[in-house]
Protein backbone atom coordinates (compact mmCIF):
# COMPACT_ATOMS: atom_id res chain seq x y z
CA UNK A 1 0.00 0.00 0.00
CA UNK A 2 3.01 2.37 0.69
CA UNK A 3 4.06 1.85 -3.30
CA UNK A 4 0.29 3.27 -4.27
CA UNK A 5 1.31 6.53 -2.23
CA UNK A 6 4.81 6.88 -2.72
CA UNK A 7 4.87 9.75 -4.83
CA UNK A 8 2.27 11.70 -3.09
CA UNK A 9 3.07 14.86 -0.69
CA UNK A 10 2.90 14.23 3.06
CA UNK A 11 0.13 16.54 2.91
CA UNK A 12 -1.52 14.93 0.34
CA UNK A 13 -0.74 11.85 2.21
CA UNK A 14 -2.90 13.30 5.58
CA UNK A 15 -6.00 14.18 2.97
CA UNK A 16 -6.25 10.95 1.74
CA UNK A 17 -6.06 8.73 5.07
CA UNK A 18 -8.42 11.95 6.65
CA UNK A 19 -11.28 10.98 3.52
CA UNK A 20 -11.17 7.34 3.99
CA UNK A 21 -13.16 7.57 7.65
CA UNK A 22 -16.08 9.43 5.66
CA UNK A 23 -15.57 6.99 2.46
CA UNK A 24 -16.51 3.85 4.52
CA UNK A 25 -19.58 6.28 6.46
CA UNK A 26 -20.52 6.81 2.59
CA UNK A 27 -20.64 3.80 1.18
CA UNK A 28 -22.18 2.42 4.66
CA UNK A 29 -25.07 5.46 3.82
CA UNK A 30 -25.24 4.06 0.19
CA UNK A 31 -25.86 0.66 1.43
CA UNK A 32 -28.53 1.10 3.70
CA UNK A 33 -30.76 3.51 1.55
CA UNK A 34 -30.26 0.89 -1.41
CA UNK A 35 -31.36 -2.06 1.14
CA UNK A 36 -34.29 0.38 2.32
CA UNK A 37 -35.40 0.77 -1.35
CA UNK A 38 -35.96 -2.92 -1.40
CA UNK A 39 -38.66 -2.73 1.01
CA UNK A 40 -42.07 -0.44 0.77
CA UNK A 41 -41.73 2.96 1.52
CA UNK A 42 -44.89 3.68 1.98
CA UNK A 43 -45.77 7.33 2.64
CA UNK A 44 -44.92 10.53 5.23
CA UNK A 45 -48.53 9.71 6.95
CA UNK A 46 -48.05 6.29 6.87
CA UNK A 47 -44.44 4.86 6.74
CA UNK A 48 -43.41 1.77 5.46
CA UNK A 49 -40.71 -0.72 6.38
CA UNK A 50 -38.18 1.12 4.42
CA UNK A 51 -39.30 4.44 5.20
CA UNK A 52 -37.02 5.13 8.54
CA UNK A 53 -33.97 3.49 7.05
CA UNK A 54 -34.13 5.75 4.24
CA UNK A 55 -34.18 8.75 5.70
CA UNK A 56 -31.53 7.83 8.03
CA UNK A 57 -29.28 6.29 5.63
CA UNK A 58 -29.71 9.68 3.93
CA UNK A 59 -29.01 11.97 6.99
CA UNK A 60 -26.06 9.45 7.41
CA UNK A 61 -24.81 10.51 3.47
CA UNK A 62 -25.26 14.33 3.96
CA UNK A 63 -23.25 14.23 7.45
CA UNK A 64 -20.65 11.72 5.47
CA UNK A 65 -20.28 13.99 2.86
CA UNK A 66 -19.99 17.09 4.91
CA UNK A 67 -17.27 15.13 6.81
CA UNK A 68 -15.28 14.38 3.82
CA UNK A 69 -15.37 17.64 2.32
CA UNK A 70 -14.63 19.16 6.20
CA UNK A 71 -11.29 16.48 5.83
CA UNK A 72 -10.61 17.47 2.29
CA UNK A 73 -10.29 21.10 2.05
CA UNK A 74 -9.47 21.89 5.63
CA UNK A 75 -5.78 22.57 5.48
CA UNK A 76 -3.69 20.38 7.24
CA UNK A 77 -1.02 21.13 9.56
CA UNK A 78 2.13 19.18 10.82
CA UNK A 79 0.13 17.45 13.59
CA UNK A 80 -1.81 14.36 12.50
CA UNK A 81 -3.18 14.16 16.30
CA UNK A 82 -6.11 16.02 15.56
CA UNK A 83 -7.33 15.68 19.21
CA UNK A 84 -4.79 14.96 21.55
CA UNK A 85 -7.49 14.23 24.00
CA UNK A 86 -9.31 11.45 22.31
CA UNK A 87 -8.26 8.95 25.28
CA UNK A 88 -9.86 10.81 27.94
CA UNK A 89 -13.17 11.22 25.69
CA UNK A 90 -13.17 7.64 24.87
CA UNK A 91 -12.73 6.67 29.05
CA UNK A 92 -15.26 8.77 29.29
CA UNK A 93 -17.84 7.71 26.01
CA UNK A 94 -17.02 3.95 27.35
CA UNK A 95 -17.88 4.64 31.19
CA UNK A 96 -21.14 6.64 30.32
CA UNK A 97 -22.30 3.92 27.72
CA UNK A 98 -21.20 1.30 31.02
CA UNK A 99 -23.12 3.23 33.26
CA UNK A 100 -26.17 3.27 31.68
CA UNK A 101 -25.93 -0.43 30.79
CA UNK A 102 -25.56 -1.50 34.27
CA UNK A 103 -28.29 0.77 35.20
CA UNK A 104 -30.84 -0.51 32.86
CA UNK A 105 -29.95 -4.32 34.34
CA UNK A 106 -29.89 -3.51 37.86
CA UNK A 107 -33.35 -1.56 37.35
CA UNK A 108 -34.95 -4.58 35.62
CA UNK A 109 -33.10 -6.55 38.45
CA UNK A 110 -34.99 -4.50 40.93
CA UNK A 111 -38.25 -4.90 39.55
CA UNK A 112 -38.20 -8.20 38.72
CA UNK A 113 -36.91 -8.76 42.83
CA UNK A 114 -40.06 -6.63 43.76
CA UNK A 115 -42.30 -8.69 41.85
CA UNK A 116 -41.14 -11.74 42.96
CA UNK A 117 -41.70 -10.69 45.90
CA UNK A 118 -45.02 -9.58 45.94
CA UNK A 119 -46.74 -12.87 46.51
CA UNK A 120 -45.06 -13.69 49.80
CA UNK A 121 -45.56 -10.36 50.92
CA UNK A 122 -49.74 -11.68 49.96
CA UNK A 123 -49.37 -14.48 52.34
CA UNK A 124 -47.35 -12.78 55.15
CA UNK A 125 -49.12 -9.49 55.55
CA UNK A 126 -52.02 -9.08 53.05
CA UNK A 127 -53.00 -7.27 49.97
CA UNK A 128 -52.94 -3.68 51.30
CA UNK A 129 -49.70 -3.80 53.16
CA UNK A 130 -47.98 -5.93 50.28
CA UNK A 131 -49.05 -3.10 47.92
CA UNK A 132 -47.72 -0.53 50.58
CA UNK A 133 -44.36 -2.05 50.84
CA UNK A 134 -43.69 -1.43 47.03
CA UNK A 135 -44.21 1.87 47.85
CA UNK A 136 -40.84 2.46 49.24
CA UNK A 137 -39.08 2.56 46.13
CA UNK A 138 -41.06 5.47 44.59
CA UNK A 139 -40.64 7.51 48.14
CA UNK A 140 -37.14 6.90 48.07
CA UNK A 141 -36.82 8.13 44.30
CA UNK A 142 -38.87 11.44 45.55
CA UNK A 143 -36.36 11.68 48.48
CA UNK A 144 -33.28 11.43 45.98
CA UNK A 145 -34.98 14.16 43.47
CA UNK A 146 -35.78 16.31 46.41
CA UNK A 147 -31.89 16.19 47.76
CA UNK A 148 -30.71 16.88 44.07
CA UNK A 149 -32.48 20.05 44.06
CA UNK A 150 -31.72 20.73 47.16
CA UNK A 151 -27.75 20.58 45.79
CA UNK A 152 -28.59 22.60 42.72
CA UNK A 153 -30.25 25.38 44.52
CA UNK A 154 -27.70 26.13 47.10
CA UNK A 155 -25.09 25.96 44.31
Amino acid sequence: MSSVFAGMSPSAFERVKAGSVPGVFLLLAAWICFEALQVPLGSFRMPGAGFFPLALGLALGMFAVLLLGMSLLSPTSGSTDAWPERRDGFYLVVSVVAAVWLFERAGFLLTMASIQLVPHLVTAIGWRWAFAALAIGPALGIGAMRSLLRMRSAA
